[in-house]
């Protein structure tokens, strides 16, 4: 029972020394100021890279992977078949704690040609809670393809209209 005793004691004393040192108070609390990595938190921004997902105009296509919206949405897309299923989550470049919480939205369509046509509807987890039709387009881009919507823009609160593969990172 020492034994263990004293290698626990052991353990915190290692842990404790790699902490480091607290920083020094200092009279101005601009002129040298040190901040701790490890009391400090520090917020993970939720982006996403581009990828390419290259598309001749006629072979079949997968939509499948995760979008970045030009409304600051990352949107999680599964195909299967011609239908098409997204989740939307705002908050892209903001705090990852912030994802979807302006918005979330789920969206189901068909993919025909180049065109996907379909319906989406807000769910509550995001402050909107909107539903209308979206009909996107795939459209050759010098990075491969991209999803522009070619709807009218309607009232309905929804407001993506260019989505670019990515990878979030």
């Amino acid at each position: 029972m020492m034994r263990r005793t004293m290698f626990l004691v052991g353990m915190v004393a290692v842990a404790l020394a790699a902490c480091g040192p607290a920083p020094t108070p200092s009279a101005n609390p601009t002129a040298g100021a040190t901040v701790n990595p490890t009391t400090q938190a520090v917020a993970a921004l939720f982006t996403c890279k581009s990828r390419t997902l290259a598309w001749d105009g006629t072979s079949p296509i997968d939509l499948t992977g995760t979008w970045a919206g030009d409304d600051q949405g990352v949107y999680y897309v599964r195909q299967l078949g011609d239908q098409v299923w997204w989740l939307g989550m705002s908050g892209l470049g903001e705090a990852a704690a912030a994802r979807g919480t302006d918005w979330t939205n789920v969206y189901r369509g068909t993919l025909s040609g180049d065109t996907v046509t379909g319906t989406y509807a807000d769910v509550p987890q995001g402050k909107i809670m909107d539903t209308g039709p979206v009909v996107m387009k795939l459209t050759p881009t010098s990075g491969g393809i991209s999803l522009v919507r070619t709807d009218p823009v309607l009232e309905t609160g929804f407001g993506g209209t260019l989505f670019t593969p990515c990878k979030l990172g």
